[in-house]
């Protein structure tokens, strides 16, 4: 590693689908890692507004009583998808841990949360996929309208699993028969390349 420090870049705001990392080599021979991880998709809330008035301009056409029923069955369904959807999103990111700004040297690794891992007594560096358990590399040392919405948001509920999949990406520290979290939230570029940089200032082989 160089031993010139270098400067530190302004944070940037967490992408959707992109993960980010800079490291930086300090004076007091600690490398930084600043690692954002991917926010992922957010639920559609603004069908909250799009809905009701979809729904009031078809019954618009038809009278008054029809655009009262027409706003509020489009509230109803817009409602219904954009709390399914946030649901069916929570799951799938309720999985990943946390980036954050983790600190290395040879004596050991400090995690985003404040634990400190000595390099002794740490037996594995592990980067994988929060979702399907896929270890990425390792080195140690009804009918009807209900039935419709239903069949919908199981389609929906498998296509979100598809979006986080390559962004659930996580880099654990397993040390005295426990795996502890380094940084998550990563597509597999970025967690691929922490995990060489740490590997490198950690002195594993």
């Amino acid at each position: 590693m160089n031993d010139t420090a270098l400067p530190a870049p302004a944070p940037q705001a967490p992408s959707p689908l992109n993960s980010s990392y800079t490291a930086t080599h300090r004076p007091d021979g600690w490398t930084e890692f600043r690692v954002i991880g991917a926010a992922g998709p957010s639920a559609p809330w603004w069908l909250l507004i799009i809905g009701p008035l979809f729904g009031g301009s078809l019954g618009f056409q038809i009278g008054l009583p029809q655009t009262v029923g027409g706003v509020l069955a489009g509230f109803f369904l817009a409602f219904c998808y954009a709390v399914g959807r946030a649901g069916s999103l929570g799951t799938f990111r309720s999985r990943r841990a946390p980036a954050g700004t983790v600190v290395a040297n040879r004596s050991g690794i400090r995690l985003p949360n404040g634990r400190f891992i000595p390099a002794d007594r740490l037996r594995r560096l592990v980067c994988r996929n929060v979702q399907d358990g896929v270890i990425l590399t390792s080195v140690g040392v009804g009918g009807g309208m209900v039935g419709g919405m239903i069949a919908m948001g199981a389609a929906r509920h498998a296509a979100d699993a598809n979006i986080f999949l390559p962004i659930s990406f996580q880099i654990d520290a397993e040390s005295d028969g426990q795996a502890y979290a380094v940084v998550g939230g990563l597509t597999a570029a970025t967690a691929r390349a922490v995990f060489d940089d740490l590997c490198r200032v950690l002195d594993l082989s």
